[in-house]
């Protein structure tokens, strides 16, 4: 009994421990999976802001562009007037709109490639969140597992093995009694036993050596 008991515990021992540690990487998992959500929220944010000034600059070179055009078509009217003072005002203006346009462009496609960064970065983050997902679910279903092979195992483990053993012998035992019981019937019962004990009386051993001396001691004829 005590055997069983010792290899129980040091099965057990030895099983716990490799729950513990499978469980103890699922938790450093579930953690990561929400730090880097945490940092895909970020960084959706991060596009969401970028596509916004990404549009507001569009917008500052549309303005740009109008304003440009607003003052040529005034510059040229001034000058179809013969208002010099005030078509040389529009040109002014209309330089001045033509500098910030090229700065806004310029700006514009900076903006762009750094938008461009981050909704590669944001493919790149959804393509890894997927594939961990994927394994956690894989870690999970491993876990799961190994617990039900583990509650299996304790109840092998448990089980009292000595009962099992006493039931075989007791059946043996009744299976040797029946045999033994059918090898005496059938020693009893055979036919040439049947004419003759096969077993000689103690108490009429003086006699039955006396009748074999007088049967060997007649001739052989008479025998």
């Amino acid at each position: 009994m005590g055997i069983f008991k010792r290899v129980k515990d040091v099965f057990l021992a030895e099983t716990n421990e490799l729950i513990d540690k499978c469980e103890k990487p699922l938790h450093m998992v579930n953690q990561y999976m929400r730090e880097f959500g945490v940092e895909l929220e970020k960084g959706q944010r991060a596009l969401a802001r970028q596509l916004f000034i990404e549009k507001r600059q569009a917008a500052l070179i549309g303005d740009a562009e109008t304003a440009v055009e607003k003052r040529d078509r005034q510059a040229r009217l001034a000058v179809a007037q013969g208002e010099d003072q005030i078509a040389k005002l529009a040109l002014q203006e209309k330089l001045l709109q033509e500098k910030k346009l090229t700065v806004y462009r310029e700006q514009y496609v900076t903006i762009q490639e750094q938008t461009k960064v981050l909704e590669d970065r944001i493919a790149q983050l959804l393509v890894q969140s997927e594939e961990y997902n994927h394994r956690r679910l894989l870690l999970e279903s491993r876990i799961n597992v190994a617990s039900s092979l583990k509650e299996l195992n304790q109840s092998v483990v448990s089980f009292q093995t000595d009962g099992m053993v006493r039931g075989f012998a007791r059946a043996e035992e009744r299976v040797m009694m029946i045999e033994a019981e059918l090898a005496a019937m059938n020693h009893f019962n055979a036919p040439a036993r049947r004419s003759a004990p096969q077993y000689l009386d103690p108490t009429l051993t003086p006699e039955i050596e006396a009748s074999l001396a007088e049967l060997k001691q007649q001739p052989a004829a008479e025998q």
